[in-house]
């Protein structure tokens, strides 16, 4: 739903995660790729929503390396184990993980009696007095369902995007060519803020108008507050702001890494915007690249602050190179001590610093994967049989979660939202359903007498 820039070349490199997208295709591969400088294909635009903050978060040393070491430190996992940001956090170098989880977690007592192997395990771990604090980290998978189109893969928004279109000048609009998503830097913001505005004003206006629904995912991430009390926080990478429609999660369940579509904020001295009139002005001050809405303006005009008097009003994203929220580190060292199930939902885990609260969670935390793939080798996740406390649930995204909800015996408590599900989610939920009733139908062979 928004947008992404380009990481520079004094980025940290990530890994290629290319053909490892979390619970969908590859949503997020060219997120970890475009932070270490290239640029690669995608398949969705929840990727953007992922990675809206990818750029951002690997240059917050470079940018404020005097003032934000624990910013600096989720960066860089790897590099600086001495740091302040370590110390706060208790956090140790990536690479020294998965050595001295090994040495270590034969002496850890596990608050579950077995090492989970399936989602009923995980469901009975859920349901059993021992697991009282559950935190969900999330990413570019949970949105796909939703429908959300298409920003970075061949044919996408920026594949198509003609900067000529673009309200700027000749040097801007080169850039823009080279790098579709300088568009949204902040420099680049701050300098000129209507190529942002532009580029984003469909997604501003379809969050407006829910064009987008809430995922089975975002729905039992709502269940499961509502069910157990347990939810301790939703780390939530993606900014298209889904989480609002559920209305049974409360907002400070939740920690928006990378800001939100939502709601709307001066970059210049941060005050909020109501959304609804910041979508009326966008509606009525910026033009339409799409040429789809004949009551757009012919051309732009920034959208002033009522408080500052700056042209500098954008949708509450984190653009590139600016920081992230103060509340992802506040919460963390918060939440991550008393962690006692860590559920990963549709991420690669490629992207720090979210990526961190793998290793921060607590040895004796149950980790639970749910992705088409492996991912987080590098952060200490064990895939192997012999694992005593990760399981990897592998597949779509939509069809693992339901399978979760069937073992917590929430069936009936989610088909209660399937009118308020987009298509590819509630199709699923219908195939399972019918496939339950019809199991439960069959009737029983009678006993013959002997």
């Amino acid at each position: 739903m928004s947008a992404l820039s380009q990481s520079p070349s004094d980025s940290p490199p990530f890994p290629d995660t290319q053909n490892t997208a979390v619970i969908t295709d590859n949503t997020e591969s060219s997120v970890a790729s475009k932070t270490s400088g290239g640029i690669e294909g995608d398949t969705s635009v929840a990727a953007v929503f992922q990675a809206i903050g990818t750029k951002e978060e690997n240059d917050i040393n470079a940018e404020s390396e005097d003032t934000s070491n624990q910013a600096d430190d989720d960066e860089h996992p790897d590099d600086n184990e001495d740091s302040d940001s370590d110390a706060q956090f208790g956090t140790r170098g990536v690479s020294s993980i998965a050595e001295s989880d090994d040495d270590e977690e034969s002496d850890i007592e596990y608050p579950f009696r077995n090492p989970p192997r399936s989602l009923r395990d995980v469901a009975d771990f859920i349901r059993s007095d021992e697991c009282q604090s559950i935190m969900i980290l999330a990413g570019a998978g949970m949105s796909v369902a939703s429908g959300i189109p298409d920003f970075r893969s061949v044919g996408g928004l920026y594949d198509t995007l003609n900067p000529s279109l673009l309200t700027a000048t000749d040097v801007e609009r080169e850039a823009i060519r080279v790098d579709p998503t300088a568009a949204l830097e902040m420099g680049m913001f701050l300098q000129n803020p209507l190529p942002c505005l532009e580029l984003n004003r469909p997604f501003i206006l379809g969050t407006r108008d829910k064009k987008w629904k809430a995922t089975l995912a975002h729905r039992f991430v709502e269940l499961l507050h509502a069910k157990t009390g347990k939810l301790t926080r939703l780390y939530q990478q993606n900014i298209d702001g889904l989480e609002s429609q559920c209305t049974g999660l409360p907002r400070e369940k939740i920690v928006m890494v990378h800001g939100s579509m939502d709601e709307a904020n001066c970059a210049i001295c941060g005050n909020k915007t109501d959304f609804k009139s910041f979508c009326s002005k966008v509606e009525g001050n910026i033009k339409d690249l799409t040429g789809q809405d004949p009551k757009a303006p012919t051309n732009s005009t920034p959208l002033t602050c009522d408080v500052c008097g700056s042209d500098a009003v954008k949708p509450s994203i984190v653009l590139f190179r600016s920081p992230l929220p103060k509340e992802f580190f506040q919460r963390v060292p918060e939440d991550i001590p008393h962690v006692d199930l860590l559920i990963i939902i549709g991420t690669s885990l490629a992207v720090a610093p979210a990526n961190t609260l793998v290793f921060r969670s607590p040895q004796t935390a149950m980790r639970v994967v749910v992705n088409r793939e492996p991912v987080g080798f590098g952060l200490g996740i064990d895939y192997s049989s012999y694992s005593k406390r990760d399981y990897f649930a592998g597949g779509d995204i939509d069809r693992m979660i339901l399978e979760l909800i069937q073992e917590l015996g929430w069936l009936d408590d989610i088909e209660k939202f399937s009118d308020q599900l987009p298509d590819a989610s509630a199709r699923v939920l219908r195939e399972v359903v019918t496939q339950t009733n019809s199991k439960e139908q069959i009737p029983k062979r009678p006993k013959l007498d002997k």
